[in-house]
This record gives C-alpha cells, sequence and structure tokens, in this order.
C-alpha cells in the first residue's frame, strides 16, 4: 500500500463514520459552525482555523478541504462579492460536502 492510497483509504473511512482519532483539537467561532450541518462538524478532520483572516470579498482556496467546513465558514464571511475553493482528492469527503 502506498502513502497515497492509505492516506485516501484513511479518510474514506472518516467521510462514513466519525473517526475521532484523525482530528486536531481547533476552537472554532461557533458563529460560523451555527448554519451548519452537524455531520460536516462531526467529520471535520482538520489542523487550523484560518477563519480570521477572511475577509469580504475575498477569494478562498481551501486546499484539502475534506468534509467542506472551512468552505462552509469561509463563504459566510466573504458574502456574495466573494468566492470559496475547496479541493480535495478524497472523492468520499468531496461527496460528503456536495452533500448539504
Amino acid at each position: 500500500m502506498t502513502i497515497e492510497t492509505s492516506v485516501l483509504a484513511r479518510y474514506s473511512a472518516g467521510a462514513h463514520s466519525v473517526q475521532a482519532d484523525l482530528c486536531c483539537p481547533v476552537d472554532y467561532d461557533r458563529s460560523l459552525l451555527a448554519l451548519l450541518p452537524q455531520e460536516i462538524i462531526d467529520k471535520d478532520y482538520g489542523c487550523g482555523d484560518p477563519s480570521r483572516y477572511v475577509k469580504t470579498d475575498d477569494i478562498v482556496l481551501d486546499l484539502g478541504s475534506g468534509s467542506g467546513k472551512i468552505c462552509y465558514m469561509a463563504a459566510q464571511l466573504v458574502g456574495d462579492g466573494g468566492k470559496v475553493i475547496g479541493v480535495d482528492m478524497n472523492d468520499d469527503m468531496l461527496a460528503l460536502a456536495r452533500k448539504y
């Protein structure tokens, strides 16, 4: 098994059921989480919160966007004049993000 296939398999499992050991503890802005579906929050395995740097009308690129939590948070901040792009190599994570 290559590193790539191992990472894909691990995060695919996380897209289907919560994998607590994949997540780093992060204190996210609760007001930005309020609109998100609980499944997106539960299946997010990010290790940081860049939302404090996002401004109205920004264009945000989230590489390794996973469940899309940061994308959904950033979309609230950039508003109608901004744009958020999420990119991930894992089809299962992309399916989860697109579900909502």
